[in-house]
């Protein structure tokens, strides 16, 4: 089973963090899987989850920020669910023409990784 991630993004750097270098992450490499959850709206409680990929020496599990309210209205939460490998890397190429094509757009930042252990991801912590 695999989960989509977005490469850009961890609790160390920030939602617009990009810690990779060109060409990376790439398939078949050992990545660190964190999710960015929003656990509140305007204080109603929610739960949204992306999945985040950075280098693998950076893998944690468990919280990596307490529930922390940002300026617009959210309450948000870094986790850290453990690594895994990427079984495909993402598109890449040049971020303005893709984005000329939201359907593709995504493709620039998104890979499909397989957890070392899924229970990590599917478990709320």
């Amino acid at each position: 089973m695999t989960i989509t991630a977005k490469t850009t993004g961890s609790p160390y750097g920030g939602e617009a963090d990009n810690p990779w270098p060109a060409g990376h992450p790439a398939e078949g490499e050992r990545v660190a899987i964190f999710a960015f959850e929003v656990t509140s709206v305007d204080g109603e409680s929610e739960d949204i989850r992306t999945y985040h990929v950075a280098p693998v020496d950076s893998a944690t599990q468990g919280r990596v920020s307490s529930n922390h309210p940002d300026p617009q209205g959210l309450t948000v939460q870094w986790t850290g669910c453990g690594a895994g490998t990427v079984v495909r890397a993402p598109a890449g190429g040049h971020a303005e023409a893709l984005s000329d094509d939201p359907d593709r757009a995504d493709a620039i930042f998104d890979c499909e990784v397989k957890p070392d252990d899924m229970q990590l991801i599917t478990v709320q912590q």
